[in-house]
């Protein structure tokens, strides 16, 4: 597919930014690669560069040996060998230049957007040159979503939830009929029913007794995994998509508990984060309905407050939701104003993740974990509905998902 320019020098003059500097060495730049369509077999050895000008032809910068990872951009090309060379096809292509993008966050306030190393800028600034980051006008091209690719990530979310329903019913049924059931057991089902219905993952899904779930990243393996038995606190996290390429994540986590009545204590404490995760999802979706920007900071703000008003803020230990796109922790904005100060605005077509969790070390881990899809129109959507706002009590007559 052509690499179409326009949209970034359109992109840079609403920003009032005089040039876009895509830089990268030996693949270091994953953005740059994604915005310029390098082939991700491309032999890239040797540094490239592609200047675009907010008004004006762009042009690459490559080296002569290694001009093969750019050929398939219709574009001028500046060649370099030497580091002198190195050097005078840099000066010459950012002269006159006063402000320049790149994949660079002062500080490395947001890491994901931060890719180009501290020398390559400081070289660049020596030209005289102001380089501001790129972190806001990239994910317009990283992140933003095709309708096909929204179409596809609310199918799979849809298929995600119904998968985990039958992990918990899996669980269920072992325990009733007096079978032993591992969470490495309850893992693996998942992932033979994602085999069944041509989906992939990166990684195998968390499955994790009320403990063991106090560590939010733990996942069982084949020789370390607890049994799952009466009277747990179940955690299911797993995502998913379709194998068809360019296809979107699904993330979602849900909470069961193996007995027919669940503690008031337990209950209590997911409401806080239900409800910390409600006031996240609110406060998007009346931003989106009144036309107002949202930054991801402060929907991680939402979430929080409510966690801190009910004195569980320090059991809240990692951000509130993660970009999702073709890769499960996406590059565009994050729902983080903890682990980060995540300034960037929510844009429609992209889609992430509210994931608020209470961590008790050693004793009890709980969390909740919905995708919203901001459609292209800017209509904010929950594609698993309906949302979790219980424990589920998986050993009750009632409960049949």
């Amino acid at each position: 597919m052509k690499v179409q320019f326009a949209p970034f020098q359109e992109a840079l003059r609403a920003a009032h930014i005089d040039a876009w500097v895509m830089y990268d060495f030996r693949g270091t730049n994953d953005l740059a690669w994604t915005m310029l369509d390098v082939p991700s077999d491309a032999h890239c050895t040797r540094r490239f560069v592609v200047v675009i000008p907010a008004h004006g032809n762009p042009v690459k910068i490559v080296h002569s040996m290694e001009r093969g990872p750019l050929s398939h951009l219709d574009i001028k090309e500046l060649s370099y060998d030497t580091r002198q060379s190195w050097t005078d096809v840099i000066t010459s292509a950012l002269s006159g230049l006063g402000t320049v993008a790149m994949e660079y966050s002062p500080m490395n306030a947001i890491p994901v957007a931060s890719k180009v190393d501290a020398g390559t800028i400081e070289f660049i600034r020596s030209l005289g040159v102001e380089v501001v980051s790129s972190a806001d006008i990239a994910q317009q091209f990283t992140s933003v979503l095709s309708e096909q690719q929204l179409a596809g990530a609310a199918i799979t979310a849809g298929h995600l939830r119904n998968i985990m329903m039958d992990a918990f019913r899996f669980i269920r049924t072992s325990i009733l009929d007096s079978k032993t059931v591992t969470e490495y057991d309850v893992q693996q089902r998942i992932l033979e029913k994602f085999h069944e219905q041509g989906l992939v993952t990166d990684s195998a899904p968390i499955v994790a007794i009320g403990p063991n779930a106090a560590s939010p990243h733990y996942a069982p393996s084949y020789t370390v995994n607890s049994v799952i038995e009466r009277d747990m606190v179940v955690l299911i996290d797993a995502w998913c998509k379709n194998e068809s390429p360019e296809s979107v994540f699904a993330d979602l986590t849900y909470v069961g508990y193996t007995g027919v009545d669940v503690p008031t204590d337990v209950a209590r404490t997911f409401n806080i984060i239900v409800e910390g995760r409600n006031a996240a999802l609110t406060c998007v979706q009346e931003r989106f309905v009144d036309n107002e920007p949202v930054f991801g900071y402060e929907v991680d703000n939402a979430c929080r407050k409510v966690v801190n008003d009910a004195g569980m803020g320090s059991a809240f230990i990692h951000r509130t939701g993660h970009s999702i796109t073709t890769e499960i922790h996406g590059p565009g904005v994050n729902m983080d104003d903890y682990e980060t100060h995540d300034t960037r605005k929510l844009l429609p077509g992209t889609s992430f993740s509210i994931e608020p969790g209470i961590y008790i070390p050693d004793v009890l881990g709980l969390r909740t974990e919905i995708d919203v899809v901001i459609t292209r129109e800017g209509t904010v959507t929950v594609p698993s509905l309906p949302l979790q706002t219980a424990v589920l009590p998986l050993l009750a007559d009632e409960w049949e998902q």
